[in-house]
């Protein structure tokens, strides 16, 4: 979609100082937009926050997001017990309410109470200052790692490094959990990820990447939010037969995400052969680049 195409579908949705507001925004600008039951609308760039008029009560908070989902909000209920949809155009709808639980287990959810809307962005460059670490002295991918914290663009980089990477005749392949990286509709990627690519949409990470090994002959897997033990387990699998993986990791920086069980085994198993770490306070910039042991190799200002 382009930007003008999403500002035509959110303001078929929403109340007209939302649309308005959004048609004042330049395109790249706008990162989220939240609405809250009893509240404004709140329209998030990367400058500031934009409130918009009009309180809105639950029902219109509900009768937004079933709007947004194109009126088949209930009939994503496993996408809902995940806590978020995904809409047309890659853009992803949180969800917040009254949770229906069986134990443990999210059953459904009620009565949504506030929406957070994290604007998909394709723009075209965005891996550019990454591309060059990307190739070993054999013309071969390097298994990278993107770090960063929620909403300063790691999927954003990831897909636009998979883009420039097929477009270049390199073989990839997508395992898109959430639907966030191509968002596909109707079978057709709605964000470019590039000719070359195959993309197995909605299949969780660790199913998907055997999935792609065992039927796709990938040269690169690609996949978004590793975030357990099974999916660092599913990613070594893939190195080990020799396929690169290029994945996002939340972390502030190296040290916090090695915290995490996930980043430790895969350090230790130098699986990753260069590590992005990106700014945690300006969107899409690159802070650092790590090789395999998470030695510094470059930053943004050398890139």
């Amino acid at each position: 979609m382009t930007w003008m195409e999403t500002i035509q579908f959110f303001s078929g949705c929403m109340p007209r100082s939302v649309g308005k507001a959004l048609a004042a925004q330049a395109e790249g600008t706008v990162t989220e937009i939240r609405l809250r039951a009893g509240g404004r609308a709140l329209i998030l760039t990367q400058q500031e926050a934009i409130v918009c008029s009009g309180v809105f009560s639950q029902q219109q908070v509900a009768q937004i997001a079933e709007a947004l989902c194109e009126h088949a909000l209930y009939v994503r209920a496993e996408e809902q017990r995940q806590g978020f949809v995904t809409l047309r155009g890659g853009h992803r709808m949180g969800l917040c309410g009254r949770v229906v639980a069986n134990g443990q287990s999210v059953r459904a959810l009620r009565e949504i109470s506030s929406l957070c809307i994290r604007i998909a962005g394709q723009w075209r460059g965005a891996a550019d200052a990454i591309l060059p670490y990307l190739w070993n002295e054999n013309g071969r991918v390097r298994s990278t790692l993107i770090i960063g914290l929620p909403g300063m663009g790691k999927t954003t980089i990831l897909r636009d490094a998979c883009r420039a990477l097929s477009e270049q005749g390199v073989h990839m392949c997508v395992v898109d959990e959430r639907s966030e990286i191509a968002a596909m509709c109707g079978g057709i990627a709605q964000l470019d990820v590039g000719p070359n690519t195959d993309v197995l949409d909605g299949c969780a990470k660790e199913a998907g990447l055997r999935w792609m090994l065992r039927a796709m002959s990938p040269e690169v897997l690609v996949t978004d939010e590793l975030g357990s033990i099974q999916d660092a387990q599913a990613v070594m699998d893939a190195a080990r037969s020799g396929v690169s993986v290029m994945a996002t990791l939340h972390g502030r920086d190296p040290e916090t995400a090695l915290s995490r069980g996930t980043l430790y085994t895969l350090v230790q198993n130098q699986v990753f052969e260069r590590y992005i770490i990106l700014d945690d306070k300006r969107v899409g910039t690159v802070s650092m680049i790590c090789d395999e042991k998470l030695r510094p190799i470059g930053v943004q200002e050398a890139v």
